[in-house]
């Protein structure tokens, strides 16, 4: 089970444990569950009302998915190490194996839960329970995360009182490894000499996501541009650790830096999502200057104030360090997003905005728009002959045309051959469905006649595996200089 469902307590009678299991030797059914959130509550911990089956139900089983920063919940079933009805039974920290010996190994490092005596030790749910609860650790490697010089950890440790500020297993778990920018954690478990089981758990990087919560907005809203990236926490719930965006506009093209911190998502379980917002508000040019209000999230977040005008583009940037293969680990890349001010209220209409990129001289590719594939495979640029840019939209005529050109995602450079599906729909109706080869830049004519949505995906892009969709709007409204624009002459 890898997807993050609760494991079913109370049913699966061959898997889950009973308070009443039969204890006859210390290999009787042992079994090791990865838990992505946290199953006991310190309120609820050694509570005679709380049964095995009750702490095994709120555990949401993962072995995929997780990062360099991640904590994994752990809850083994051991009911030979019950060894005493009165008390609260320990295991993991003897190296004969006869009270079970925890071992963490990674690609970078390893670590034994008995490298000191004072190692936090697995601790039984609750007297007479059989069920034991800890939590390992992906610790990283020491490096620079941000631009204010903060490091991830790195090495290799057993927690316990022999750190600084060291506290129970509860609070601290039991161990951690070094990890890099992927590979895979695994737990062994030494029940007796020479028998063991072990369970792993896997970990990546991930390319950000990195846009506005709208495409467009008025003088009056305000906007929220957000970080997407689990590989940001250096920890479960670090919200300490600012990450650097800079944030400006057509009026104030200067515009702010500011630092983003992480806020919980509680639509899942939250130290699974890594989620750095920062909130925008929109102020006249004649009033004052932009100005920064940076805060840990607990304190409310960080909040800027930037000079717009209507008509503007709004843009934010942010470099992501946390690259997947084939990126290194010393790479970063830059993400863009766009989003515009406009006249009045929205139509309605909401889609997601594409990033921008401004480094080309030319002046229809500057207002180009990009995406990366999903593996981070190839940067694909899309860009309109004509475009109006007071209004951020395509021109509406009826020779514009889409140029797409195709680059390799880590060095930039144009790639040939690489073969993808083109289909253009307007209003939901198919305009074009044609398969490309591509060389350099490839010119796709597009005729312009109504308002309306236009949705441009590529699909099967070499081998990228996802689609990439791009949208724009067209309001002939805001274009009075197009061809089907009816002036009246009442």
């Amino acid at each position: 089970m890898t997807s993050g469902f609760p494991l079913n307590a109370n049913n699966d009678g061959e898997i889950l444990p009973t308070v009443d299991a039969a204890v006859q030797t210390k290999d009787n059914g042992n079994k090791i569950f990865f838990c992505e959130n946290n199953p006991i509550k310190k309120t609820e911990y050694n509570k005679p009302h709380m049964k095995p089956q009750d702490y095994m139900s709120k555990c949401k089983e993962r072995t995929d998915g997780y990062s360099w920063g991640s904590r994994i919940y752990v809850l083994l079933w051991a009911p030979g190490f019950n060894t005493d009805e009165h008390k609260i039974d320990e295991l993991g920290t003897d190296s004969t194996g006869s009270d079970g010996l925890i071992t963490l190994n990674s690609r970078d490092g390893s670590i034994r839960s008995d490298s000191k005596t004072t190692c936090n030790p697995f601790i039984e749910t609750g007297k007479d329970h059989g069920l034991f609860y800890g939590s390992i650790k992906l610790r990283g490697f020491s490096t620079t995360v941000n631009d204010d010089g903060v490091r991830m950890y790195g090495g290799d440790r057993c927690e316990g009182s022999h750190n600084r500020n060291g506290q129970g297993t509860l609070d601290d778990g039991v161990a951690g490894v070094a990890s890099g920018q992927d590979g895979a954690i695994t737990m062994t478990f030494e029940y007796a000499e020479d028998k063991i089981m072990s369970k792993t758990a896997t970990h990546t990087w991930r390319i950000a996501d990195f846009n506005f919560d709208k495409e467009e907005y008025t003088m009056d809203d305000t906007a929220t541009i957000t970080i997407k990236d689990l590989d940001g926490l250096r920890y479960p719930f670090d919200k300490k650790t600012g990450y650097q965006m800079h944030i400006w506009s057509d009026t104030d093209k200067g515009g702010v830096e500011v630092n983003a911190y992480w806020k919980p998502n509680f639509r899942g379980t939250p130290q699974m999502h890594g989620d750095y917002p920062v909130k925008v508000t929109f102020i006249d040019p004649d009033r004052r200057e932009s100005t920064v209000r940076e805060l840990y999230y607990s304190a409310g977040g960080s909040q800027v104030e930037l000079k717009v005008s209507p008509g503007d583009n709004i843009y934010a940037e942010y470099y992501d360090r946390t690259l997947p293969k084939p990126y290194s680990t010393e790479d970063k890349l830059k993400l863009n997003a766009i989003a515009t001010i406009t006249e009045g209220p929205q139509t309605g209409v909401i889609v997601v905005n594409p990033p921008v990129t401004e480094n080309d001289n030319l002046h229809a590719k500057q207002f180009a728009f990009t995406k990366y594939t999903s593996g981070g495979e190839y940067l694909v640029s899309l860009w309109w002959d004509s475009w109006e840019y007071w209004t951020n939209q395509p021109t509406a005529n009826s020779d514009n045309a889409v140029n797409i050109e195709i680059v390799d995602a880590m060095t930039e450079k144009p790639v040939s051959n690489v073969s993808y599906k083109l289909n253009v729909l307007f209003d939901d109706d198919s305009l074009i469905e044609q398969q490309h080869e591509h060389t350099r830049t490839d010119v796709v004519d597009l005729s312009i006649e109504n308002d309306g949505l236009i949705e441009i995906l590529l699909s099967d892009i070499g081998e990228a595996t996802e689609p990439l969709k791009f949208k724009f709007m067209v309001d002939s409204e805001l274009q009075p200089n197009a061809p089907f624009t009816q002036v009246s002459t009442d």
